[in-house]
């Protein structure tokens, strides 16, 4: 069983310890970042995502392969990497600036996704920035269903950036978001995400229903607050979840979530949501917050993500 992660790797600039108006370089990118996660946590992790032969491209590359992500399946392009100007407040919460035209990441089509052998058992894992531009919609669209008809899960973690979205192209993310929720096993959103779709997607509560009744989990993270599991076996689940003992950076935390929980269902051999009891879902939701927790101790994504042995 692999975990597959498809989208953007990019290079978050992050202030310095030392000198604020200073930047570090980090490697980052949502689907990057659980795709180091799970590798950290030993599982067979697959990256499948264009890097840019530029300089910012070999450093994620680099990143990437020493902790084992196999790259095989990620294409190369001469466009450039993408760069999000990371702040951060007091309290380590933050906010992003991205420079994202005609980067590395968007050179991507349909049979990018397709390339990989997909099996039953496996699981593909993807966020909405692969449909910030329309032709990159359709071939994530095209891509999905045909990885859905090989048997893997689909895991969606919504991960809402309306300002990476071209501003002719927001008009249009309450749909195409609703398109990838429909094809999705596994829906990860935080609570403000949740709360935000639920007005702007006309359909989202047929969306939530339909999928909870052909055995989707809905995982609704809310920081330190409890998550909320919904599922055909539990109805409106909260669980109290794990805490970091002191907060650098939260950058990471919701990939560290999604890659624990995921990481769980290979670990166990879940290769169907309809696996998912209770007790299984409880299980799985604590490990991941505890992966969640520990990734807001260090400043960074790819560097705080822990490794297994670290819990």
């Amino acid at each position: 069983m692999a975990i597959i992660s498809f989208g953007e790797a990019l290079i978050d600039l992050l202030p310095s310890d030392t000198n604020p108006s200073h930047c570090i370089k980090c490697a980052g990118g949502a689907p990057a970042n659980v795709a180091v996660g799970v590798a950290k946590l030993g599982q067979k992790s697959v990256f499948i995502g264009t890097l840019s032969t530029d300089a910012m491209g070999q450093l994620l590359r680099s990143e990437l392969e020493g902790v084992d992500v196999d790259l095989v399946f990620s294409p190369v392009s001469e466009n450039s990497t993408a760069l999000v100007l990371v702040s951060l407040d007091n309290s380590g919460e933050r906010s992003f600036q991205f420079y994202r035209h005609n980067t590395a990441d968007l050179d991507f089509t349909a049979e990018s996704l397709t390339a990989y052998p997909f099996t039953s058992g496996d699981i593909i894992h993807f966020c909405s920035n692969t449909s910030t531009l329309p032709a990159n919609h359709n071939a994530t669209l095209l891509g999905l269903m045909a990885i859905q008809k090989t048997g893997a899960l689909i895991s969606l973690d919504v991960n809402l950036r309306e300002n990476l979205w071209p501003v002719e192209q927001v008009q249009y993310l309450p749909e195409r978001v609703g398109d990838l929720m429909i094809l999705a096993d596994i829906l990860k959103f935080s609570k403000e995400e949740y709360a935000h779709l639920e007005t702007v997607i006309p359909n989202f509560t047929t969306i939530i229903n339909d999928s909870v009744a052909n055995g989707a989990v809905i995982l609704i993270t809310d920081g330190a607050n409890p998550i909320t599991v919904i599922n055909k076996s539990v109805n409106d689940l909260h669980i109290t979840p794990y805490m970091p003992q002191k907060v650098v950076d939260t950058t990471g935390a919701g990939d560290g979530f999604i890659s624990g929980f995921l990481s769980y269902c290979t670990m166990h051999d879940i290769s169907s949501t309809q696996s998912f009891d209770a007790d299984t879902l409880i299980k799985a939701v604590k490990f991941a917050s505890q992966i969640g927790a520990k990734t807001c101790e260090k400043k960074g994504a790819f560097n705080a993500l822990p490794h297994l042995s670290e819990l």
